[in-house]
């Protein structure tokens, strides 16, 4: 099977242990690619023990100061200018079995797209929040959406997981992605969204829309993430760094603030489900209005 010219970026940061779990899963896959670059930022350098992993593909290693968009775009610079397509893969990705063969088979038959994404499975879904999402006020609101990958006038985007069909989407989110390097080859992942960078994947592929985006159904995937987030930095985030991309792409501030009552609702919810985490997450929602608010 004849590789891909396809070059592979991930950024790390102090998880050795699942980044080597994707690197000999990746072992096993290497038709796929060519070349894979780690960028890492992690508090000990661990190009010693990636080294002993004797992997059998081309790979750098490339230490950075952290930030995921920051890494992202070192990675994006190291990228051959002769590759085709460039794929950026978190550090804790499990692919289904065979889901690299079936997105390697879907890009032969579709290389003109600007980005494609493997299907995000979630099992444990919440259907109370997510049948709140489905109301026909919220649409009409401008809030939320019933389509799949969609970015509403308020700025929020709607998931698009578990899909039994391929679908173009208006963004795909960098957990597992592939874009076309010619079509992103003078982008960066923008680094106002900071350190944390909540929403840099739905800033960096909303661009791109109207070039093709589709998820490959058949790809699909899940995450090992258990990365335990702030939740006062994290509820202040998703209203700083959703008003910036608001503000950004010209939508509507006031189905954005709409939206934000309802983010808070659900959080409420969330809290009375026995979730204390949520009431901190709220006060960080609040401090976030007042932060946009001055």
């Amino acid at each position: 099977m004849k590789k891909l010219n396809l070059t592979i970026v991930i950024p790390t940061r102090n998880r050795l242990k699942l980044l080597t779990k994707t690197l000999m899963h990746l072992k096993k896959n290497n038709f796929f690619f060519r070349k894979i670059i780690i960028v890492d930022s992690s508090d000990k350098e661990n190009k010693t023990q990636l080294n002993e992993l004797k992997l059998t593909y081309d790979f750098k290693i490339i230490n950075s100061t952290p930030g995921i968009s920051k890494q992202r775009n070192e990675g994006l610079k190291n990228v051959n200018k002769n590759s085709k397509y460039v794929m950026f893969l978190d550090d804790d990705i499990v692919f289904e079995k065979n889901s690299i063969i079936k997105m390697y088979n879907f890009l032969k038959l579709n290389p003109k797209c600007a980005g494609v994404g493997f299907n995000l499975i979630i099992k444990n879904m919440n259907k109370y929040v997510e049948s709140i999402k489905k109301y026909r006020l919220i649409k009409f609101l401008g809030i939320y959406d019933n389509k799949n990958g969609k970015v509403t006038p308020s700025g929020w985007q709607t998931k698009a997981i578990n899909l039994k069909k391929n679908e173009y989407v208006d963004w795909l989110p960098t957990q597992a992605v592939i874009y076309s390097y010619q079509k992103i080859k003078h982008k960066k992942f923008d680094t106002k969204y900071g350190f944390y960078s909540y929403l840099e994947d739905l800033d960096f592929s909303y661009s791109l829309k109207n070039k093709g985006l589709i998820i490959n159904s058949k790809a699909k995937y899940s995450s090992d993430n258990n990365v335990k987030r702030n939740p006062f930095f994290f509820g202040l985030k998703e209203i700083v760094n959703r008003y910036y991309f608001v503000k950004k792409f010209n939508l509507k501030t006031s189905s954005f603030l709409i939206g934000c009552l309802f983010l808070i609702l659900k959080h409420l919810i969330l809290f009375f489900t026995l979730k204390p985490g949520y009431f901190i997450r709220i006060i960080g929602n609040l401090v976030g209005l007042i932060k946009i608010s001055t």
